[in-house]
């Protein structure tokens, strides 16, 4: 039985958290209400305790501390507040202890990939439909799940990966590449948004972001954006432990109508992003990872 098959058969798999869809959906919604988001998020207090923390920082300038989340929606913004909350829910959700992966690493690079995917949709001159600028961010947070599942449930090829890569001073995805091709963590990412009926942009945003050319004509826009993220993140050192890509960024800026004129104020908002990443961490507090960490190391 291989990986994928397993994967199907796992009891105990981690869900996605209800209220970040439901977030999703407010914040997206024709009619979206502030009120109505800050009743979803004033149910769960430590996630109103991380919204009025995250709003009181100096990283948004607060000059005057502030006591309820309707006002902290006020201040942040309604989209900046669901990506909070979307973000802290998921990683709630999906932090374990391991003696390979540095979770506090992965999930910065998730929170950086996930904003830069974002705002992709905002510069690019590709028309994203109104489907896909609603998953966007939750794909892009969601789009190296499959290392998390490997790391969780397949840890022992998860292992493997890793010796492979140590032991011939290649990269993450080189390593991945070479001894499980057929079952790399972005099938396997995939695989378990189709286990959880997310809609297909996102499954295909995960599929898809290391070969954003095998998507479909009609279904690459996420999987580009995607991209771009990836490829500024593991070729700026700036958040990704995968290794570095190779593709001429050219290419990728064609494809999403972006003008190249663009790309200097892009670096500078993923460096933004980084930080505001470290902040979000600093106050989710996913815990502290062994030794083994530095095998994944920031290229």
């Amino acid at each position: 039985m291989n990986i994928l098959q397993r994967l199907n058969s796992i009891t105990n798999l981690p869900t996605l958290p209800e209220v970040a869809l439901k977030v999703q959906e407010i914040v997206f919604s024709d009619d979206g209400c502030a009120m109505r988001l800050a009743k979803i998020i004033e149910q769960d207090p430590s996630l109103s305790a991380k919204i009025l923390q995250v709003a009181n920082s100096g990283f948004y300038g607060a000059l005057t501390r502030i006591a309820s989340v309707p006002t902290a929606i006020t201040r942040l913004g309604f989209n900046e507040i669901g990506h909070i909350v979307i973000a802290t829910s998921v990683i709630k959700n999906f932090s374990r202890m391991s003696n390979i992966l540095d979770y506090k690493q992965f999930w910065r690079h998730a929170l950086t990939a996930a904003h830069m995917a974002f705002t992709t949709s905002k510069i690019s001159g590709v028309a994203f439909t109104k489907e896909e600028r609603e998953t966007l961010y939750l794909s892009g947070l969601l789009h190296d799940i499959g290392i998390l599942i490997y790391d969780q449930f397949f840890h022992n090829e998860f292992q493997e990966i890793m010796d492979y890569a140590v032991k011939n001073e290649v990269s993450y995805l080189e390593a991945e590449a070479a001894v499980a091709p057929k079952e790399t963590h972005a099938t396997l990412g995939a695989a378990l948004l189709e286990i959880w009926k997310l809609s297909p942009p996102a499954i295909n945003g995960v599929r898809f972001h290391h070969a954003p050319e095998r998507a479909s004509d009609k279904q690459k826009s996420i999987p580009y954006a995607m991209y771009l993220a990836e490829y500024i993140l593991c070729n700026s050192g700036l958040g990704s432990f995968e290794g570095l890509i190779t593709r001429q960024s050219g290419s990728i800026l064609a494809e999403l109508k972006i003008d190249t004129e663009r790309l200097p104020e892009f670096l500078m908002e993923a460096q933004h992003e980084v930080d505001r990443s470290d902040l979000m961490l600093a106050i989710e507090s996913t815990g502290k990872s062994h030794d083994r960490n530095q095998l994944l190391r920031t290229v």
